[in-house]
């Protein structure tokens, strides 16, 4: 028997688990059995097995399966909770309308990015449309829709779910969503986006970090001529991951004032965000960037050389070589400093 009529044998079986094994075989075939099969599939009674197949049509289905697929999301969508417990399905179905860039399906990715699916998940109340809103808000930007930008930007600020009538206490419900809100302004390429982008870096009030850094990233790959202004108050920022992400930004956009910054921002950081701030001191690739990366070998915290240990490993440069046989050599000051320096110096060889 030819595994095309295996796997629609296995889609017929009364069983969930054959059901999830024609979905998993007919994944396996050409393109046009396949898709056949997965179309059928996504109508499914059972949830998890709609999920699998489209999951598959998200990655790989081609424009002829579209027009179904549309007409599957408009049906799980005027009854969301019943017919897509979770929201898997539209979230892929979404996916696979901005990888297409199906302009038809603009109303529908409309919908979907106003929708909040309150469910009780082990109990407790929870929005489950998080991640259908994020890849809507991806797909109208991959489609390029023309007023796109105000559905996204709306996106960005809603923290409790109101701009879909919902009040959800927790902002981390809705954070999935707002990450792929900026993410999505980014995609646009469209400098107007940089006004709600800015409004949020300027008034974060109490916005997460994992948001303000998404939209500090789009603020850089929309080359905003003014994004220093945006991006160095929070050099100061209590977080100092936060703080160390903007640092890394401001070296993207190899200002010619981000080398100073650079240089204030390692006095006020430790651990973790003050090595990070060192890498960024690579990302700028000047000569002035280097020289001023080796003079913190006579910086007079011994974290900071340490941390300059670090960075100089990952080098292969003959001055960074230099360098750490400097602080393999420092005998009147950290111990630490002068066995990492040589520990670093016998791995790189």
């Amino acid at each position: 028997m030819p595994a095309s009529a295996d796997a629609a044998e296995l889609l017929k079986s009364r069983k969930t688990e054959d059901r999830v094994r024609g979905v998993s075989l007919a994944r396996r075939l050409p393109a046009g059995a396949r898709q056949s099969l997965l179309l059928d599939a996504l109508g499914d009674k059972a949830n998890y097995v709609a999920t699998l197949a489209a999951e598959a049509l998200g990655e790989d289905a081609d424009e002829t399966a579209l027009p179904a697929m549309r007409e599957r999301f408009d049906y799980l969508m005027a009854d969301g909770p019943k017919r897509d417990p979770g929201c898997h399905v539209r979230a892929h179905l979404a996916f696979a309308f901005g990888r297409l860039e199906y302009a038809w399906a603009t109303d529908a990715l409309r919908a979907g990015l106003r929708t909040v699916q309150v469910e009780a998940v082990g109990g407790v109340p929870f929005d489950t449309a998080a991640h259908l809103r994020a890849n809507c808000a991806l797909a109208l930007a991959q489609i390029q829709v023309l007023d796109a930008l105000r559905d996204i930007a709306l996106l960005l600020f809603d923290t409790d779910g109101s701009a879909s009538g919902a009040l959800l206490p927790d902002p981390t419900a809705t954070l999935e969503a707002r990450k792929a809100a900026a993410q999505a302004l980014a995609r646009l390429g469209d400098r107007s986006a940089l006004v709600p982008l800015a409004l949020r870096l300027t008034y974060p009030q109490d916005e997460l970090a994992e948001v303000l850094q998404e939209c500090m990233q789009a603020v850089v790959e929309l080359e905003d001529p003014r994004a220093l202004e945006l991006l160095t108050p929070y050099l100061r920022h209590e977080d100092e991951n936060l703080a160390a992400y903007a640092a890394l930004m401001i070296a993207q956009t190899r200002a010619s004032e981000a080398l100073a910054l650079l240089r204030e921002t390692v006095e006020s950081l430790s651990g973790s965000p003050l090595r990070a701030v060192l890498l960024a001191f690579l990302t700028l690739r000047s000569d002035a960037a280097f020289d001023a990366l080796y003079a913190l070998a006579g910086h007079a915290r011994e974290d900071v050389r340490l941390a300059l240990v670090e960075t100089l490993a990952t080098m292969r440069e003959a001055a960074s070589q230099d360098c750490l046989r400097g602080l393999a050599g420092e005998k009147e000051r950290s111990s630490k400093v002068r066995q990492a320096a040589r520990r670093a110096l016998a791995e790189t060889g």
